[in-house]
């Protein structure tokens, strides 16, 4: 099936509707030099996988979008000589690099030296041609020789003679979902008309620091290492897993900012990837909630988040069930670019969300023999403002992976008056890493 997903036509709308491009970013940082040629042939060999794709999009009204090469990419970036300790500058440039879906490029493979030694490597893809697992996918394939990964198969190339057909086909399954989900929303509001829900509040504090001016604004993200096995040993203490961790570190991080009340319940937003061997989808993330409740105690007992988030994964695993969201994802596919630009106007992001990326392997971080000392994968949305970041009430998003004996953990504040710069976000990145007895090594 070579037709975008819903979740590839959000990212796509994410860009051409309300501009606001999604971008997905892996970095490695070695200790010693990687070769201009073995990065050269992980471009070849990427140029020539299931990344380098981008979007045709249907002339029938209804229809879904197809994947069709991309064509030439950019370049391979080699950066000159520069000091580390501006390494955290060099990837927010690498991740504001300008890219097109529609008409390519859709990715950038970039390098640069330091001038103590070693070197660092971006790979920056638009999340509209494949989430994190399909990045990482294509880059594991890019760097152990040509070929799909096994895990993200290329698919495009349909003839638009079959948009006719399609629109048929999703009017179908759009009639069909959206009919389930109004019963089911007739029996939910009969049910809170009874008292039987009640819809928690978004909290938020008072601001700590000086509120940031209008205009442009790239919101504050820090990178930092820590040993693995001192993050499962806290974990372990705490009577929870290296994921209910990441939670609590995330909380932590959110409450200490002054978002959150010590005594606020929060919903936290957990994504799980759908990937399959074979998996020809760009993106293949759903995801799952849940609700921490008030007082601070995910700061000494994981127990609760452990329970709730093994819970609600087991929920998402149940395929006999469809949710209501997943009945009318169909019809949204369907709804036209000027209906979406209006109900965006009301959208808002996660207060808190907690991307638990795992450990891809040996065969991830190593680069022409050489192993990388630490790897770091995130999530960036380009073009924001002040005024967009405070409309959506973001709070935190962090994004976490083991590469070994190191594990990595990105933050990124998306409040900009709580998160007004990235030496903000440290200290209270330090001060959380303090509580649980982590060491902090910030990139």
């Amino acid at each position: 099936m070579n037709r975008l997903t819903y979740d590839d036509d959000l990212f796509l709308r994410m860009e051409c509707v309300l501009g606001v491009p999604v971008v997905n970013q892996i970095v490695w940082q070695f200790d010693t030099v990687i070769s201009t040629e073995d990065l050269s042939s992980a471009w070849h060999n990427l140029a020539a996988g299931p990344i380098n794709r981008a979007v045709r999009r249907a002339r029938i009204p209804g229809a879904r979008d197809t994947w069709v090469g991309a064509g030439e990419p950019l370049p391979l970036a080699v950066d000159g000589i520069r000091s580390a300790a501006r390494l955290s500058e060099w990837i927010q440039q690498k991740a504001n690099v300008n890219l097109d879906p529609e008409t390519g490029p859709v990715w950038q493979l970039a390098f640069t030296e330091f001038d103590t030694g070693g070197c660092a490597v971006s790979l920056v893809a638009s999340h509209v041609v494949g989430d994190g697992g399909a990045l990482t996918s294509a880059a594991i394939a890019a760097l152990r020789g040509p070929g799909d990964p096994e895990d993200f198969k290329s698919a495009w190339g349909e003839s638009e003679v079959h948009d006719l057909r399609d629109a048929a086909s999703q009017l179908c399954r759009a009639a069909a979902g959206s009919a389930r989900a109004l019963g089911r929303g007739i029996r939910s509001a009969v049910s809170r008309a009874k008292g039987g829900e009640r819809t928690p509040s978004t909290p938020r504090g008072p601001s700590p620091v000086e509120p940031s001016a209008s205009g442009p604004f790239t919101p504050s993200t820090v990178v930092v290492d820590s040993p693995t096995k001192q993050w499962v040993d806290a974990a372990t203490r705490a009577g929870g897993s290296a994921n209910s961790l990441l939670v609590a570190v995330a909380l932590g991080i959110l409450t200490s900012s002054g978002r959150i009340g010590e005594s606020d319940p929060v919903k936290v937003s957990l994504p799980v990837s759908t990937r399959v061997a074979g998996d020809v989808r760009a993106n293949a993330t759903s995801g799952v909630s849940i609700m921490v409740e008030g007082g601070g105690g995910f700061r000494s007992d994981l127990g609760p988040v452990r329970r709730d988030s093994k819970k609600a994964f087991t929920t998402l695993a149940d395929t006999s069930h469809s949710t209501t969201f997943e009945l009318t994802k169909p019809l949204m596919q369907m709804l036209p670019d000027a209906i979406v630009a209006k109900a965006a106007q009301s959208a808002t992001a996660p207060l808190c969300l907690c991307s638990n990326l795992g450990d891809r392997g040996v065969a991830l971080r190593s680069i022409g023999g050489a192993e990388a000392g630490s790897v770091a994968m995130r999530s960036i949305t380009q073009n924001t403002t002040v005024e967009l970041l405070r409309r959506t009430r973001g709070g935190v998003s962090v994004w976490w992976n083991t590469s070994g004996e190191t594990s990595t953990l990105c933050v990124t504040g998306l409040d900009p008056d709580l998160f007004p710069n990235a030496e903000h976000l440290k200290k209270l990145v330090a001060d959380e890493y303090d509580r649980w007895q982590l060491t902090a090594t910030f990139w």
